[in-house]
């Protein structure tokens, strides 16, 4: 199923495991964000060396919000899977309000592998990266 969002059941499953994390984070809850993640998985944030372990990217998610990121919308292109991994990729829009400053719109590009736990879904490897800025 290489390629596309036609698996109806999964394609579900993880529009959902997104919707968990979309809300998380506009609620502002580190810790609702961080129990998305496999106690095991890493991530990769741009310029940065990467994170591993639920509780460092608890803390890696509270850092952006105590730095005033406020909303996320991720936008999924891509799905495939095997027995107990899927594989997603898409474009994301982050939304920033830093204080005392103006209002930030970062638009960029992600890829997620997500592992199966029972039956939940949980990120086990992040990375995103922001697009290069238009001229």
């Amino acid at each position: 199923m290489s390629g596309d969002l036609g698996t109806r059941p999964l394609a579900q499953t993880l529009a959902e495991t997104r919707a968990r994390f979309v809300a998380a984070l506009g609620r502002a809850d580190a810790e609702a964000l961080a129990e998305l993640y496999t106690a095991d998985a890493t991530l990769l944030p741009p310029a940065a060396a990467p994170i591993s372990g639920r509780q460092a990217i608890r803390r890696f998610w509270q850092a952006g919000l105590d730095a005033g990121i406020v909303a996320v919308r991720l936008e999924p292109a891509w799905l495939d899977h095997d027995v107990r991994l899927a594989y997603e990729a898409g474009s994301y829009e982050l939304e920033l309000e830093p204080a005392a400053a103006t209002a930030i719109v970062e638009h960029g590009n992600y890829v997620l592998v997500h592992s199966q736990h029972g039956d939940r879904w949980r990120r086990r490897v992040e990375i995103f990266a922001p697009a290069s800025p238009r001229a």
